[in-house]
């Protein structure tokens, strides 16, 4: 009777099987089962999954057991065969135990327990490991967001900062082709004025207003009083348009150069001028004013736009200097 049951044991002992991931019975009849091929240890399929997918990235798969290399290629489910044996209550009286026996139910629990707390643990670092792999390839297409951003802004400072030289440029040109512009008007201006007999009182009145105040009482006076006085010398001596002569009268332009205009004026007014030369020139010397109506107007004409018309004697003087310095 000793010896049978001790058979029975050794029976029994031998006939156990674990996985070695899980240390629970392996049971072929009623779960998955998988072996690697090579070194053929044999686990549950859920087991053998979950060490898969819990190695390291940066490691091979290997063996629970051997620690050999392996892939999931060479791992395979196995599959077996089996008939109902009558005898065999084993499956039959294994809950009953159990409700029996609530030691081994509560240790089978904590068992679990520790289980699921290993599972976690680990899940929680792989998405932490997940989560930081996440972060670092974010942060490299943030970094590559941040450098091209850069290099745009860059690039469009660089442009904005040629186009607005090139808007200074073209500013500056703009205002002295305008300053050019005004000042040819106002020697336009200039020359209508001086030369121009038949002129009206509001052509003067528009001449008289380019480049200066439009509505200045004292400019329109003095323009208007030498028109009139003009025309009043020019009537009184018998001005005649085939008996003319030309004479030379000084204008200034808006920039300030000078220069000599042609002006027709008739015989009897050149005779007159020329007689009237000598105590013109007597009473510019002891600083009167002339009392030549026409070269009057010329003077408030010249006045208007601001330059002094240098008299006969300081030009010969300054010719004579020029010549001697020469």
């Amino acid at each position: 009777m000793v010896g049978f049951n001790n058979n029975n044991v050794n029976k029994n002992s031998f006939a156990k099987t674990i996985c070695s991931i899980c240390y629970e019975d392996l049971k072929p009849i009623i779960e998955d089962l998988q072996s690697i091929s090579v070194c053929g240890h044999v686990f549950h399929e859920l087991c053998l999954q979950q060490w898969f997918e819990y190695c390291p990235n940066g490691k091979k798969r290997n063996c629970p057991v051997c620690k050999q290399t392996c892939s999931e290629a060479k791992v395979g489910r196995l599959y077996f065969q089996s008939i109902s044996d009558p005898n065999d209550s084993s499956l039959s009286q294994k809950p009953h135990d159990y409700e029996e026996n609530s030691e081994e139910l509560q240790t089978e629990v904590k068992r679990l327990e520790g289980k699921v707390l290993g599972l976690s643990s680990a899940l929680e670092k792989q998405q932490k490991e997940f989560k930081e792999v996440i972060d670092q390839e974010q942060l490299k297409v943030e970094v590559t967001l941040k450098n091209e951003a850069l290099s745009q802004k860059s690039t469009a400072q660089q442009l904005l900062r040629k186009k607005s030289e090139e808007l200074d440029r073209s500013t500056l040109e703009c205002t002295t082709l305008q300053e050019r512009n005004m000042a040819l008007a106002k020697e336009l201006a200039a020359l209508k004025l001086a030369s121009d007999l038949n002129l009206e009182e509001d052509e003067v009145l528009k001449f008289a207003s380019l480049g200066h105040d439009a509505g200045s009482k004292e400019t329109v006076d003095v323009l208007r009083k030498s028109l009139v006085q003009y025309k009043e010398s020019t009537s009184s001596t018998g001005f005649r348009g085939s008996n003319t002569s030309t004479g030379d009268l000084i204008a200034v332009g808006a920039d300030g150069r000078g220069g000599r205009i042609k002006v027709l004026r008739s015989l009897g007014q050149s005779s007159l001028d020329n007689k009237d030369a000598s105590s013109w020139t007597k009473k510019f010397k002891h600083g009167a004013n002339t009392n030549s109506v026409q070269s009057q107007g010329c003077l408030q004409i010249e006045h208007f736009f601001q330059r002094t018309v240098p008299s006969r004697k300081q030009t010969l003087s300054s010719r004579k200097q020029k010549h001697h310095v020469s």
